[in-house]
């Protein structure tokens, strides 16, 4: 009773809305490039699509870019705990490695080996994440079946100067500093600087009575970032960029075999890239260099065992090009090379290395009311050989505020290193998997009006070949069979007075092979988040609903959870935040046996000139 009246009080005081892409799609001002690889107006999109600047990340005073991620359409999260446990993202359904991740347009090297894991990666860097759902493998390659995820954390040479510091504690004993700032260098240079710590001392994530009783899993990271942007000429632009962190967490490996097992893990990452633009008339073309490298080593406490210790490398080159060639038809296309290495520095894979090339072609014509877009690739890898893919989409204004679109695509996804190579006490790899390749079709409505807009995307996707991995003789295998996965996504954004509204709700049937829900996967969520302003007092609520899943061996009950922000404006430049995590102290997991936090409490000052 008392958790029913706070939650409609908190909802008749404000329902705002997390300014992602309803709001943005109906301003032509608001260009993305993740779509299709070049800039273009979001309303050109055919596929589902939705933007989160770093404004909309400083509403809602999210810590980490899971529970920024949570909020978005057809995203669910799973994570083993809090603050640094492992998680893993299902998009529409698909598995964890099934969606592409990119940071700034490029692979994150930790897919060499799996699923990119989110708490990993500092919010501090980030200045905005763009997210298209669907197949885009005829553009990206490998992965990009449930979607493709871009967080970008470089600006550009047109940024005006400008300086953010925060500073925040928090339950658990939290403490975060961080410091951003882009500044002009003469008219046609910027330097962008960003550097952050967090520490987190957390709690039992994994209680196991009689085994690891009074533990605490927490996280430490240290983060900092440089880019410098330059403008050549009026045709010729270019950047040079390096982000690194390192990061410390705790997890439990307590297990009635091993005993107490307090695991001590550190992950170092490093990134370096350069890049180059030129624009001429109709012709555009861009180049991008990148090298990263991740260190990671776990350790038992007190007896100091290595538990694992290995790196990731990742080299890439992406060239792109753009014509148009007529005013209602462009066409792009480009070549992307990356290598791909695995060191398993505990001696018992080795090292193990391969090298993609990918070729792609786009053609976007758009002659009102009628749009239509097509894209094939073709992607040449050292492991599995060659692999093609196709996607054609269209679009149809039935008047000036409904369009009606639909799309057909095919992907795949390519074994990781880890699932081909790895030799363990728990895993032995596989170099005979075959690729995991789908068909998915989309088809929605979207309106616009000036009251708000609303989407209705019904999907489809059937995966063959599916890697699943084996318990009897640990190992990884293709599954005979094709899984399938239906469903609707709805979206809606509209205001009431000074109070804005996003809600969207996902019904799936997430099925395997043998007709059974895949695990940990829900049919049904629901999430309402947004702002609103009151004088110098900035609000945001997010609210979210999310259905049962099966987990293994066990049905998780569902869940749901509200979340609150205040910001109140000292002065112009000087803010006072404070938000609280998990309102009402829902007792819940995502993961079977690992609980996530209860009511958590985050203060911090901000000052921004």
């Amino acid at each position: 009773m008392k958790k029913s009246l706070l939650a409609a009080t908190i909802a008749s005081l404000c329902l705002p809305s997390f300014a992602s892409s309803a709001a943005d799609t109906t301003s032509d001002d608001v260009m993305v490039v993740t779509a299709n690889r070049f800039e273009q107006p979001i309303t050109s999109v055919l596929a589902p699509f939705n933007v989160v600047t770093r404004q909309d990340i400083d509403n809602v005073q999210a810590k980490t870019l899971t529970e920024v991620l949570s909020l978005l359409p057809g995203v669910q999260i799973t994570q083993n705990g809090g603050r640094g446990q492992s998680s893993s993202i299902f998009v529409r359904g698909a598995n964890s490695d099934q969606v592409l991740v990119l940071v700034d347009g490029i692979r994150m090297a930790r897919s060499v080996a799996g699923n990119v894991d989110f708490n990993q990666i500092p919010l501090t860097q980030v200045e905005r994440i763009e997210f298209t759902r669907g197949a885009r493998a005829a553009i990206y390659g490998s992965e990009a079946i449930g979607g493709v995820i871009n967080i970008i954390t470089l600006t550009g040479t047109d940024t005006p100067s400008k300086t953010k510091l925060d500073l925040g504690i928090g339950s658990h004993n939290y403490q975060e500093a961080n410091a951003s700032g882009a500044y002009k260098i003469g008219d046609k240079t910027v330097l962008q600087l960003a550097a952050g710590y967090e520490n987190d001392k957390g709690y039992n994530v994994h209680p196991q009575p009689g085994l690891n009783d009074g533990d605490k899993h927490g996280f430490d990271s240290r983060n900092a970032s440089l880019a410098l942007h330059h403008q050549f000429s009026d045709q010729v632009s270019g950047y040079v960029a390096t982000r690194w962190y390192k990061n410390h967490y705790q997890y439990d490996g307590s297990s009635i075999y091993s005993g107490h097992q307090y695991v001590r893990a550190e992950t170092e990452f490093n990134d370096y890239s350069a890049g180059l633009k030129y624009a001429q008339d109709s012709y555009k073309s861009s180049v991008i260099f990148d090298y990263q490298k991740q260190d990671n080593l776990d350790r038992i406490d007190k007896t100091n065992v290595i538990n694992r210790q290995d790196q990731y490398h990742q080299r890439n080159v992406q060239w792109h090009n753009q014509y148009q060639l007529l005013s209602t038809l462009s066409v792009s296309g480009g070549i992307d090379w990356r290598q791909e290495q695995w060191n398993d520095l505990t001696g018992f894979a080795g090292n193990k290395e391969r090298d993609n090339t990918g070729y792609y072609a786009i053609g976007l014509w758009d002659y009102s009311p009628v749009s239509i877009e097509t894209s094939v690739r073709l992607d040449d890898n050292q492991q599995y050989g060659t692999h093609s893919t196709y996607n054609i989409a269209g679009g149809w204004y039935l008047n000036d505020n409904i369009q009606l679109r639909g799309s057909y695509g095919t992907a795949f996804k390519a074994p990781n290193l880890y699932q081909l190579y790895v030799k363990s006490a728990w895993s032995t790899g596989n170099p005979n998997l075959n690729p995991e390749t789908s068909k998915n079709i989309d088809v929605s409505l979207h309106a616009d009006y000036d009251i708000g807009s609303l989407a209705v995307t019904a999907y489809q996707m059937r995966i063959d070949d599916l890697i699943n991995y084996t318990g009897g003789a640990p190992s990884y295998e293709n599954v005979a069979g094709e899984s399938k996965i239906k469903g609707v996504e709805v979206e809606a954004d509209f205001d009431t007075g000074i109070i804005s509204h996003q809600l969207n709700f996902d019904f799936k049937d997430p099925r395997d092979s043998k007709g059974q829900q895949l695990i940990r996967r829900e049919k049904f969520s629901f999430k309402w988040v947004g702002t609103a302003s009151y004088g110098d007092l900035d609000t945001a609520v997010t609210y979210q609903y999310h259905g049962k899943r099966p987990d293994f061996d066990v049905e998780l009950p569902a869940y749901d959870t509200w979340d609150l922000a205040l910001t109140y404006w000292l002065q112009p430049k000087l803010a006072l935040k404070g938000r609280v995590a998990n309102l009402l102290n829902e007792d819940y997991e995502t993961a079977a046996g690992y609980a996530m936090p209860g009511r958590t409490f985050y203060t911090s000052i901000n000052y921004q000139f």
